[in-house]
């Protein structure tokens, strides 16, 4: 780590937002420096300030926010003292930013290449296409992106979550900046996908010699890669220390309590609930879009009381069978039905399925920024099921909202704001509380807690936990978190390229997976612990090779075993 003056140094930030007659400080005096080749993570709750600071590196502030305190400096330059068109060069040369959502980032009607040649003309002025070309498909390659030749010419739905946010990396370090924020740039990601990309920041970081500046609420992303952390709560700093330290021995209350809620692999599995009778049944279900088929003859039930956790990477038909079971997603083939009363046929669309039937399955988004509408606000976003379904007085109906928002740990206060003045942890929480307003029988949570910090996480987890137990709830979980599913899953259902590969229960699972895929998956996960990066290096890190159809151990370098997926 270069020890020479910091490329980003942040003085006595304050940051508030204008609420009827009186400001909102979200960020009070905050003080950090990062120099080159150093990561700094920064680290909190939900609200806690860290995307905030982390967009101030680029002059940007949340629509609404203004400086009232501090400076920030960026390579010398005091950001927010410069005229717009020197903000606008420090953007293009010097800061560069990968946002948490990739998808919602790419224009959905560009191809790749042209939208990586939009950042690459900030830096290069030649009118020579093929020049210009040639240089995208080496930035695609460097971020390890295949066939790029080919890839330039796709549109982002083409790609998976991994290779679109690969994309931003390659947009990102286009103009060759000595400052790379990253704000959750893994969230959402599969473990396998996740790692990869980490690999690839920790190599361009230190390939370039950049300062980076980390937001994450995965202590297993901040273990791998930051040298040092910055723990803010309530828009304070609490603690800030080197990551080995600060892991090992934290000195503040509030840092203890943050890991103490981490969840870790080597945690013990919650005993399984007793066996009972299944209230959804899928089988031989195939589904797929554009007459590509990504769920291939998937069969499983789903029983009363229990958790049954859906694992595998991007693209593997996670989030295609639960779209199917919500009825977002017509199968093209299969059974699937609700069992319970009134029972009835789920292969249909949610629009054609009876008013009582529609209610009994729930569906929780991944993406609570485009799951919820901008303009309602958060009391309509939760009592609107109340309306829906007809449950409850009307009168009752206001003291239900409030307590929805309780169970989900979000203070009533918040309700009669819009989405866009919540943090991305307290939108995930509408989305669930929104969930629970129809008394369902079968929630399908769908990566929920991806962009929760630990503590809510462990709340969330908490509820869903009691839901299941005095409600006898099933739940469908989707998760890429190992760790969260070891601590709620009852079983455990692993899906490779739309296939059910291995199944049972969590403790089997983890005790002695058989798939090599499996394998593949608990290899990959990361660890809260930085000592765990050297051990994690020389593990096996198994990888499917497409073309020879066989399991390869990457991390030590030849064929472990092979294995031969049946045709049908």
């Amino acid at each position: 780590m270069n020890q020479g003056e910091p490329l980003v140094e942040v003085r006595d930030l304050s940051v508030a937002y204008r609420a009827g007659d009186s400001d909102i400080e979200v960020v009070r005096e905050v003080s950090l420096r990062v120099a080159a080749g150093e990561t700094l993570a920064l680290v909190g709750e939900s609200g806690s300030g860290k995307s905030t600071i982390a967009t101030a590196l680029l002059g940007h502030l949340r629509h609404g926010s203004r400086r009232t305190a501090g400076s920030v400096r960026v390579a010398g330059q005091d950001v927010f003292g410069l005229a717009p068109l020197a903000l606008r060069a420090l953007r293009r040369g010097t800061v560069a930013m990968v946002a948490q959502n990739a998808g919602a980032a790419l224009t959905p009607s560009m191809r790749i290449g042209r939208q990586v040649d939009e950042a690459l003309r900030t830096v290069t002025h030649t009118r020579d296409t093929r020049v210009r070309r040639r240089r995208i498909v080496e930035l695609l390659d460097h971020v390890r992106l295949p066939e790029p030749r080919r890839l330039v010419d796709r549109y982002p739905h083409e790609l998976s979550g991994g290779q679109q946010q690969r994309v931003a990396i390659a947009m990102a370090i286009a103009a060759q900046p000595r400052v790379l924020v990253l704000d959750e740039p893994t969230t959402g990601l599969d473990v396998i996908t996740q790692r990869g990309i980490l690999d690839l920041l920790a190599a361009l970081a230190d390939e370039l010699d950049l300062a980076t500046v980390l937001v994450s609420h995965d202590f297993g992303v901040v273990a791998a890669m930051a040298d040092r952390v910055h723990v803010l709560r309530a828009g304070r700093t609490v603690e800030t220390a080197p990551a080995a330290r600060l892991f090992a021995d934290p000195a503040q209350p509030y840092t203890r309590e943050l890991l103490a809620s981490v969840p870790r692999l080597s945690d013990e599995p919650r005993p399984s609930v007793p066996a009972a009778a299944p209230v959804v049944t899928c089988e031989h279900v195939r589904a797929g879009y554009g007459g590509r088929p990504v769920v291939d003859d998937v069969s499983l039930e789903l029983r009363r009381g229990e958790v049954l956790a859906l694992v595998g990477e991007s693209g593997s038909g996670k989030s295609t069978l639960a779209a199917a079971l919500a009825g977002l997603r017509t199968p093209s083939g299969g059974v699937l039905r609700y069992l319970g009363e009134p029972g009835g046929d789920l292969a249909v669309p949610a629009g054609k399925r009876p008013l009582d039937l529609r209610r009994r399955v729930a569906l929780v988004f991944q993406n609570a920024d485009t799951a919820l509408n901008p303009r309602r606000s958060v009391r309509d976003a939760v009592r609107r099921p109340l309306t829906l379904f007809g449950i409850g007085p009307r009168a009752e109906r206001a003291a239900r909202t409030t307590q929805l928002l309780r169970d989900v740990a979000l203070d009533p206060a918040l309700q009669e704001r819009l989405p866009a003045q919540l943090s991305g942890g307290q939108r995930q929480r509408v989305g669930i509380a929104r969930a629970l307003a129809g008394e369902p029988d079968v929630i399908i949570a769908d990566e929920i807690t991806t962009a929760l910090d630990v503590s809510v996480q462990a709340q969330v987890l908490d509820l869903l936990d009691e839901l299941r137990r005095e409600r006898r709830l099933a739940c469908l979980f989707i998760s890429h978190d190992l760790a969260v599913v070891r601590g709620i899953a009852d079983r455990i259902l692993v899906l490779y390229q739309g296939k059910v590969v291995e199944q049972g229960s969590t403790r089997a699972v983890f005790a002695g997976p058989n798939h090599p895929y499996t394998r593949a998956l608990i290899s990959a996960a990361l660890e809260p612990d930085p000592g765990a990066g050297a051990a994690a290096e020389s593990a096996p890190r198994w990888e499917h090779d497409d073309r020879d159809d066989e399991w390869i151990d990457t991390g030590a370098g030849h064929l472990i075993r092979r294995w031969r997926e049946e045709r049908r």
